[in-house]
């Protein structure tokens, strides 16, 4: 088995800054958004981005 290699983000509130974000770790083979209650798209834009993503 090879070793993968996985993304934490922590974010509230991001939505405009997450497109950008995701983007500069594509090479992750996981990328995991940890919500902090996000008001706005934050978790929708993730989602669409294929983005594992845990709301707290």
């Amino acid at each position: 088995m090879s070793a993968r290699l996985s993304v934490v983000m922590i974010a509230k509130n991001a939505a405009d800054l997450l497109p950008d974000c995701l983007a500069s770790v594509t090479w992750a083979d996981e990328i995991v958004l940890l919500d902090s209650g996000s008001t706005d798209a934050t978790v929708e834009v993730a989602r669409a981005a294929g983005v594992q993503v845990y709301s707290n």
